[in-house]
């Protein structure tokens, strides 16, 4: 295939992949790795399909494995932006969102929820970018001359323990009572990692490519439209619809955490954005600001998005979904055995990643603005009971009895830091004990 017919075909699998992540992003419970295996199950069937449309292309196989590869990057991207409208506006969160959830709602009741997911999707425009900047220093820390991919290894059950203490101790930079939040925060993390053992390492009776979703639909997002539903509040404040104009200058620094952050979810076990994006705003003076949060979290999104994949070409492991599926597509990764030489493959699929971002931000931000200025005229307390009844019967759909019997349950927990006054990131502990134990 020449250099034009290839760029054009990155170009139409990227659009593609923008289109059905805009797809994923905005139904809340449909996941861009539930695309990503159905495209893998189906690869010959795209062959077949695509004979009288791209016959070169249906002819080559590595042509048309790096095509659908390009398309599951650019869904990931795509759908990692526009994954904070549902998010901010309806509260129903996916693995990389939820700790977005209450941000997002403190800027919503603020009149400011078309900023938040603007500064999401600056942040993980931002992102996208950083990430092809950290790319050969990655892998000179993960591979040769470094080597930490492999140093490391015998240390990730530790790492995952220091983690959870550092959540914890995030607790004490909050003033008053420090001893007894740290306590609570304890308890929030063992009741959290009871439910994560009981159904990630147990027989849950729900498909592991869903279970995430009831899980954290229980401990992020129902518990908060639980109370939005018994709250006696007045309307949803006017939303200010309006131009950010330039970056500010705590943006880039934001996006820098969220996108550091980032690269350490792409190769460490266990890690989720969310968690990284807490531990990227510590010690920071903006950590608390939900702004900045915000940009930090859609940094996270998309630097993992891309990274995770181009971690398949340093070290061979799959982090997420999608960079599992790009894995069997492609086959045997080709390696990048020398630093300054970046795999042709890995090229293309930075290329699809960048597009995404460029076409689907100013998209998802106007979409944004456009919802926003229709959101001041509902009704609060009915929104959250259609959300809530609209969520249910997602989770009755997608996981079957047995995972709406698991959100109910991670509701029950997800409750309980609203009521001890502590953080909702040690929740997080649902993920992270699980794979603790895996390693201990």
């Amino acid at each position: 295939m020449d250099l034009l017919a290839a760029l054009g075909t990155l170009l139409l699998f990227s659009g593609l992949g923008v289109l059905v992540g805009i797809l994923t992003g905005l139904a809340p419970g449909l996941h861009v790795n539930n695309v990503a295996a159905l495209v893998v199950a189906t690869q010959g069937a795209w062959a077949t399909g695509l004979s009288g449309i791209l016959p070169v292309l249906a002819a080559d196989p590595g042509a048309l494995a790096g095509s659908l590869s390009a398309f599951i990057v650019a869904a990931a991207v795509s759908h990692g932006i526009f994954d904070f409208i549902p998010s901010t506006f309806l509260g129903a969160p996916s693995e990389e969102t939820a700790l977005s959830v209450l941000p997002g709602h403190r800027m919503l009741l603020r009149g400011e929820g078309a900023r938040a997911v603007e500064l999401a999707a600056r942040g993980a425009l931002l992102g996208v970018l950083l990430s092809v900047a950290l790319l050969v220093p990655l892998r000179a820390v993960l591979a040769d001359p470094v080597g930490l991919a492999d140093r490391s290894r015998a240390w990730t059950g530790v790492f995952l323990i220091a983690l959870l203490a550092a959540l914890l101790a995030s607790e004490g930079f909050r003033r008053g009572r420090r001893v007894r939040r740290i306590l609570r925060a304890a308890w929030v993390q063992t009741l959290a990692a009871a439910l994560g053992v009981a159904v990630l390492r147990g027989a849950s009776g729900v498909s592991e490519d869903i279970v995430l979703f009831p899980l954290f639909s229980g401990l992020f997002g129902l518990p908060g439209l639980l109370l939005a539903a018994r709250a006696r509040v007045g309307p949803i404040p006017s939303q200010r619809i309006e131009t950010q104009g330039r970056p500010a200058p705590g943006e880039l620094g934001a996006s820098v955490r969220g996108s550091l952050a980032g690269a350490a979810v792409s190769w460490l076990p266990g890690l989720s954005g969310g968690a990284a994006a807490t531990l990227a705003t510590l010690g920071s003076r903006r950590g608390s600001d939900p702004a900045s949060y915000m940009v930090v979290l859609g940094s996270v999104s998309s630097s993992t998005a891309v990274l995770s994949v181009a971690v398949l070409f340093v070290i061979g492991r799959a982090r997420s979904g999608a960079a599992a599926a790009v894995r069997t597509l492609l086959g045997a990764t080709p390696p990048w055995s020398e630093l300054p030489s970046v795999p042709t493959a890995l090229v293309l699929l930075l290329g699809s990643a960048v597009l995404a971002a460029s076409v689907s931000a100013p998209i998802a931000v106007r979409l944004a603005r456009r919802v926003a200025s229709k959101w001041s005229a509902m009704d609060p307390r009915r929104l959250a009971v259609a959300t809530l009844v609209g969520l249910g019967a997602l989770l009755l759909l997608l996981a079957g009895p047995a995972g709406f019997a698991m959100a109910a349950a991670a509701t029950a927990i997800g409750l309980v830091p609203v009521v001890a006054g502590v953080r909702r990131v040690h929740l997080m502990a649902s993920l992270l004990v699980p794979v603790l134990l895996g390693f201990l």
